[in-house]
Order: structure tokens, then C-alpha cells, then sequence
């Protein structure tokens, strides 16, 4: 069950289609695990069509009106699609899910796969994982960093979360991650900008072992 959800601006900002495509990726993420959330968003997606209803007519051309059919008519697909598990999202940078992974450790317990950087700028797209147990060193962030788990657990200063829960992170948050003593947690992780790694241990990782550096990216 989760227990951490996008909140309603989250929502209402992911129908409206105002997000980035790897934000959106994340909350639809959450949504194969949260029926709250996805009940939230179809009424919102509903309100959405009761006042584009309201909108003033503009003609329109007959290719446009063909394209929205189209669109329509395959609409159908997406929607049995929500109801297949949440790893089938990702399944262009995934194919055999959580399988046969090469990951790329960090730092003792925690490892990585990058699933995309961009050519230019700082946000990347991940699967993170802290073995069983494990602790990732304490950090800070420049920017927001979006969190799904995916298997498995973890706790830090603020709660303590299960598989679907959804976690945003931003500058006002330090924290440092311990995996469940029984289990690996895997998380997708999507990070707006570079972490800051805290204290003598993170200056020390920084410096000499590159933690959270580039590595090329699955293709997807």
C-alpha cells in the first residue's frame, strides 16, 4: 500500500500536461501502483473536458479533426495499458524489468544505471540501488529530485517508504537513505540537478570517486 503520493498541484500540473516528460514518467509510474491517485486524476481530466467544453468555438481544419480521430482511436490501447505493472513503463530502457542489469556500484551498498542524460544539462534519469541494509551518504539538492520505489524499501530523516511511494526532494531537503535490512530497495529516480554530497564522506566521494557522475545511458 503507499503511502506518499504527488500532491494535488502535482496532479493537476501532470493532466494538464505542464510537466517535463521525465517528471511525467515518474508520477505515471506511481499511478500503475496508486488507484487514489489515478481516481484523482481522471476527475481532474474530467473537469479538464467540462471547461474546454465551455471554451468559445474556433473553426477548425478537416486534416486537424481527422489527426484528433485518429488519436481517439487508439485511446483505447493507452487505457489497458494503465492496468499492466508499473515496470511496463519503462520497458524501452527495460526489457527483461529488473533483470540482468549492470550496475554500476557508487559507494559500498549503492549502485546505479542510468537510463538517460541529456547532451547538454545536469538532469538524469536512474535506477538507484541500496543493497539490503545499505546507506547512501547524506546529500542535499540543487534541484528537485523525483523518487518512485520500485522494489523493496527505504527510510531517512523524514518517513519511511514502501513500493509506489512517491517522494519529491528540493533544496530545503538533506537526507540520507537506508535500505530495509531485508531486501535491496531499487528506486527510478529522476533528478532535476547534481546532488550535493554532505560532510567529510561526501567531499571525499566527490573529489575522488565521482559519485553521481556521467555514465553513458541505456538506449531507450
Amino acid at each position: 500500500m503507499t503511502n506518499y503520493h504527488p500532491d494535488n498541484e502535482v496532479l493537476l500540473e501532470f493532466s494538464a500536461g505542464t510537466v517535463s516528460s521525465h517528471f511525467a514518467l515518474c508520477v505515471s509510474v506511481h499511478l500503475k501502483y496508486c488507484k487514489q491517485c489515478r481516481e484523482t486524476v481522471a476527475r481532474m481530466q474530467a473537469l479538464g473536458g467540462v471547461l474546454f467544453e465551455e471554451l468559445p468555438s474556433t473553426p477548425v481544419s478537416d486534416g486537424l479533426f481527422d489527426r484528433i480521430l485518429d488519436r481517439v482511436e487508439h485511446y483505447g490501447d493507452r487505457q489497458v495499458e494503465s492496468e499492466a505493472e508499473p515496470l511496463s513503463l519503462l520497458k524501452g530502457w527495460l526489457p527483461d524489468g529488473l533483470k540482468n542489469l549492470s550496475w554500476r556500484k557508487q559507494w559500498f551498498k549503492l549502485s546505479e544505471v542510468v537510463l538517460e542524460v541529456p547532451k547538454s544539462g545536469n538532469w538524469r534519469l536512474a535506477l538507484q540501488r541500496i543493497s539490503a541494509g545499505g546507506i547512501a551518504p547524506l546529500h542535499g539538492h540543487h534541484g528537485r529530485e523525483v523518487t518512485v520505489v520500485l522494489q523493496g524499501g527505504f527510510s531517512d530523516e523524514s518517513g519511511v517508504y514502501n513500493e509506489g511511494d512517491f517522494i519529491i526532494c528540493d533544496g530545503e531537503n538533506k537526507h540520507r537513505p537506508q535500505a530495509f535490512r531485508n531486501e535491496d530497495c531499487i528506486c527510478l529516480t529522476f533528478l532535476e540537478a547534481p546532488v550535493s554530497l554532505e560532510g567529510p564522506v561526501g567531499r571525499w566521494i566527490e573529489r575522488f570517486k565521482g559519485l553521481f557522475g556521467t555514465k553513458e545511458p541505456l538506449t531507450s
